[in-house]
This record gives structure tokens, sequence and C-alpha cells, in this order.
């Protein structure tokens, strides 16, 4: 019979022995607050700083046949800074060498043309970043030439450029700003807090569970006036406390810099992108991510308690860590929704889930599903950890094996024992 209040007196124990430990301070409360925008901070820092070194190379271009009645196309080459004509005997084994970034050549456009057209070849290395960024240098000029060449034709003929040009390609977003900034922290948000939860979940489940075994604590906690599963509830219940709280800090430091850290990346197209969550999602967020947290809290502290010490632990852990955070990065891919079948995926589907809902998409058949999945995911582990706590060895810390052989020599041997039984 569990006493509730010695689960929340063992439980504020725990947080406050947490608030000590600065291994666990840095990892599920600080860095949850500026390792990802720190992080985007320095891609965008580094962005810039290589758009810088990139726009200051000088491009090293060779023009070969270009029409005499096309001389305006070299003066609009010539004034521009950025690009420095060149001759070169081999052209092509100058661009292999280096010493030349791009050749343009300036060929007939063949029989069906009229006199006096020509079509445009450019040859580079695109193994080499300087001979690709000519060719994107040249091709920008090259089309805005031929704008001012076809609008002066058009001109000549008495018409307007639209009508001379018989068709032409536009493109226009009806997605508003609100909708496209919350694309962008759908497709963010999700893999950030659950990579950031798993963070902030592991340090607390090791050192609650081998960081006590390490420091000879655990033989004292036992000793408590109290049932062991009262124990064991109150340090599963910290240790979901600091996952879900890592979650929800993280987010909140992403809400708070994603417009000013990638607003400047984005350019103009971003300048009026609006980095807001809608109001009837939060709700849903949170519960989300304390059902994520209960699961993964539950998964780590089963696999840590079979360790000694706390770099046991972290070795023990690493699998299940991993095998969180490996699914979450397929969410990029094109057409994955929530169906019956990504629901039924744990953290997969809470996943799905974050992202709906940041996006103000709420399938509520598929939601609920999602939410009573997890829920009994977190039950079987809770179940499981119940089996495990029956054996005396394992409580007391004697047992020398890993998880894996507790689960053959034990559990699985004493089912087939039962079944043989009966």
């Amino acid at each position: 019979m569990i006493r509730f209040r010695d689960v929340r007196l063992l439980y504020v124990r725990e947080l406050r022995c947490a608030l000590r430990e600065r291994s666990i301070i840095i990892n599920s409360v600080i860095l949850q607050i500026v390792l990802y925008p720190a992080i985007l901070w320095l891609v965008y820092t580094g962005i810039s700083f290589v758009q810088g070194q990139t726009e200051g190379f000088t491009s090293r271009i060779m023009l070969l046949g270009l029409p005499a009645d096309h001389g305006l196309l070299r003066e609009e080459i010539e004034k521009d800074d950025r690009i420095s004509l060149r001759q070169a005997q081999d052209p092509e084994a100058e661009l292999k060498a280096g010493s030349l970034d791009l050749l343009v050549e300036f060929l007939p456009a063949g029989d069906a043309g009229q006199a006096g057209n020509f079509r445009v070849r450019l040859v580079q290395d695109e193994s080499k970043d300087r001979s690709t960024m000519a060719g994107d240098r040249m091709s920008q000029l090259l089309t805005l030439y031929r704008d001012h060449y076809l609008a002066g034709k058009a001109a000549g003929l008495g018409l307007s450029p639209q009508q001379l040009q018989p068709f032409w390609v536009e493109s226009r977003n009806v997605a508003s700003s609100r909708q496209m900034g919350q694309f962008l922290l759908g497709q963010m948000l999700p893999v950030f807090l659950i990579i950031m939860l798993n963070i902030g979940c592991m340090y607390p489940a090791i050192d609650s569970t081998a960081g006590e075994r390490e420091k000879s604590t655990w033989e004292t906690t036992l000793t408590y006036a109290t049932s062991r599963a009262a124990i064991v509830a109150a340090k599963y219940l910290y240790v979901s406390t600091m996952a879900a709280f890592a979650g929800i800090l993280n987010l909140t430091a992403m809400l708070l810099t994603m417009r000013p850290v990638l607003a400047p990346i984005l350019g103009d197209s971003g300048a009026d992108f609006t980095f807001r969550l809608p109001a009837a999602s939060i709700p849903l967020i949170v519960l989300a991510d304390v059902l994520l947290a209960l699961f993964v809290a539950a998964g780590m502290m089963i696999l840590a308690s079979f360790a000694r010490n706390f770099k046991e632990g972290q070795s023990l852990v690493g699998p299940f860590y991993i095998a969180v955070i490996l699914p979450v990065l397929f969410l990029q891919l094109p057409g994955l929704e929530l169906t019956p079948y990504t629901a039924s995926i744990p953290v997969i589907n809470v996943a799905l889930v974050f992202r709906d809902a940041i996006t103000g998409q709420y399938n509520w058949p598929m939601i609920g599903w999602t939410l009573v999945f997890e829920v009994l995911c977190v039950a079987l582990l809770l179940r499981l950890a119940v089996a495990i706590l029956k054996h005396e060895d394992y409580v007391i810390g004697s047992y020398g094996g890993n998880f894996g052989r507790f689960l053959k020599q034990r559990l699985l041997r004493s089912g087939r024992q039962r079944e043989s039984a009966q």
C-alpha cells in the first residue's frame, strides 16, 4: 500500500537534492534555455561570415564568341566589381586547375533560330565553390540582360514585353505570415523539444538510480520508514518532472529567440513571419510533453537502475536515448501525417501531435488514440518496473547482470515456468 504523503515528502526531497547537483542543473535547466538558441545564433553568424567571405571573391571569367552587336552585355559584365574577365589558351584545363572559374561560350542558336540569335553555355567545375558561384553570378547577369534586351525588342515592334513573350510563370503564396511562421515552428520545435527532453531526463534518471549506488546512499534510502514502492514512485515522479520541465523550458526559449535569430537568415521572405503558438494548442502540447516525459523517464530509469555507477548508467541508457531521438529525424518526410499507424509508434506519434498542434491542425480521433497509446506504454513500463522490484538482489544492488540478462533469466523464465505449471 503506497502512502501518498510519503511519496510527496520523498518527491520534494528529490527535487531539493537535484537543485544542489551542478550536472543536473546544467543539463536539465541551463542547457534547455541557452543551447539551441545559441546554436541557431552560431548558425546565423556562420552563414553571415561565409556569405561575407564568398561575396568578396572575384570570379575569373572568360567570354568566348560574344556577338559584336551585344557589346552592351560586355559592358554590363565589366561594370560588375565581382567579375574579372580573363583570357586563356586552354580554358577547360585552367578550369580544372582552378586558375579560371567560368567559361561563357556564345554559340549559334541552330537551324531553327533567326539571324542574330544565340545560345549561351556556361562551362564550370562544380566540384569547386568558386566556379559554382561564378556560374550563379553570370546566370543572374544574363537573365537581367535578356529581360532588358527583350523589352527593347518589344518596344521597337510597338509591343509590350508581355505581348512579345508567349507565356510567363508567376508564383503566389496564399499562406499568411502566421501560417508560414507556424510551419517553420512545426518543422523545428518537435525535434528540438524531444532531444532536449531526453537530455533533461537522462542525468536525473541516472543520478537517482546508479548515482545513488555509486555514492553509497541507496542502502540509506531503503531504510526510510516507508515502502519501497513509495520510494520508487517519488523518484519516478521527480525524474518525469525534470524531463517535462526541460521540454517546456526549451520550447519557451525557442519561441522567444526564433524570430530575432531566423529573420536575418530568411531575409525579406521572413521579415513578416509570426512565430506564435495558437492559444488552443498550448494545453495539448503540455499534456503531450508530460506523457512523453513519463514514457522516457520510465525507460531510462529501468535501464539505469542496473548500473553500479554513473558512467555505466550512461552506457546503458545511451541506446535508449538514440532509439527515442532517431525516429524524430524522419518528421521531415513529405506526407508524414498522424494516422492509425503512426499514432501507434511511440515518440513519433507525440512528435506529430506537437507538429499538428503548432500549425493549428487537430485530428482529434488520432490525437485521442495517441494519448491513450502513450498511457498504455507508460503503464507497460511501470508494470515491468514493478516486476523487477520483486527481486531482492536487484533492490539491494547485488545483482551483477544487465537489463537484457535480467529479462531473459528472471522475467521470461518465470513466465514460462508459470505457463508450464498450468
